[in-house]
């Protein structure tokens, strides 16, 4: 039998998962690139926070300790990183993005060898980017990307969300009592849970996705040397980046590998493609599903229209941002309205 006080608990869960919900939504219509600082904070306060309680739980240093370390490694193996292959890899990126435009044009001149081929091609704009961004272009351009359109951006927003992530790793539980306070003491120990939970998939998802990126990484690098194609590191540095946006994003860093392979000729693109397709293939039948057995599972047809969503209202960095974010708000729609609200507890 329901009672009135187990009646009103449901009715606050739910009320909270409504303001939650619209309170997100209202922010990242408003203001999408606070949400988004605010929200790559808390993902990167996740990752310290996990990082640290592993080292304080091995080797028994205590939590403040533990954090400065993982802070100090992590700047470490940047700095290393960008010593031993940044020259490199720079450089092959800056020629990635000098052949880029060169590719398509051959890209074009394939194409057009045929009659069909000559009547698409003609139809194209001369700006091939007009048929993304239309003929407003530099507006468009600037809105998608916001701030992090230009260096000093990147730089303000990747200083902003260390601060924030510190902060929030330094005394995670000051915070965590905060927003529990704000909740009555009968809904606070399950809400506490349901952050708990919020928190364990967020950093399996994280270290899930740096293992998938990683194998990626070395996977493409291997078999664009294989191949004999041109600044394999920087492909492969491109490849693995996109790892992070799902469904599409490996599609997107397979498109300027293919175009500079279709420079060398035909059979070196369409090797390319078969590479691509299959480590594809390996990172999404075997890899993923070995790394990431016990993260919420996602639904691809809502993964790829909130990519979508975010992509068209915040951009590139909103749509790295869009999976673990959406991954965060079904723990918090499956524990609160499914499971407690509905009493669905399958």
């Amino acid at each position: 039998m329901t009672t009135k006080h187990d009646f009103n608990s449901k009715v606050a869960r739910a009320v909270f998962i409504t303001l939650l919900i619209a309170s997100a939504f209202a922010l990242l219509i408003l203001q999408p690139n606070f949400l988004l600082l605010v929200f790559a904070g808390i993902f990167f306060a996740v990752l310290l926070n996990y990082s640290a309680s592993w080292f304080h739980k091995k080797i028994k240093l205590s939590y403040g300790l533990s954090l400065l370390l993982v802070i100090v490694l992590m700047f470490s193996i940047a700095t290393a990183l960008i010593l031993l292959i940044g020259p490199s890899v720079g450089d092959q990126i800056s020629k990635v993005i000098e052949i880029f435009p060169q590719s398509i044009e051959h890209l074009k001149e394939t194409i057009k060898q045929t009659e069909i081929g000559r009547k698409f091609v003609d139809e194209l704009p001369q700006n091939p980017a007009d048929l993304l961004i239309g003929k407003s272009s530099s507006k468009i351009y600037t809105q998608v990307l916001g701030s992090f359109a230009t260096t000093v951006g990147v730089l303000s927003n990747v200083f902003i969300i260390f601060v924030i992530g510190v902060f929030l790793a330094a005394n995670p539980s000051l915070y965590r009592n905060g927003l529990l306070k704000l909740f009555s003491s009968t809904f606070q120990p399950r809400l506490a849970e349901v952050l708990d939970k919020a928190h364990e998939t967020l950093s399996l998802w994280m270290f899930a996705k740096l293992i998938s990126m990683t194998a990626v990484a070395i996977l493409t690098t291997i078999g664009l040397l294989a191949l004999g194609m041109p600044m394999p590191f920087a492909l492969a540095v491109i490849a693995a980046l996109f790892v992070f946006i799902p469904t599409i994003g490996p599609f997107i860093g397979l498109v300027p590998a293919v175009l500079i392979g279709l420079m060398q000729g035909t059979d070196m693109a369409l090797y390319v493609l078969i590479l691509y397709l299959s480590i594809q293939v390996i990172e999404t039948y075997i890899i993923t599903p070995m790394v990431e057995k016990r993260i919420v599972s996602l639904p691809p047809a809502l993964t790829l229209l909130w990519l979508i969503l975010f992509g068209i209202l915040t951009g590139i960095f909103g749509m790295i941002l869009a999976t673990p974010l959406l991954a965060t708000i079904i723990v918090f729609i499956d524990q609160l309205y499914v499971k407690d609200y509905l009493g669905n507890k399958t």
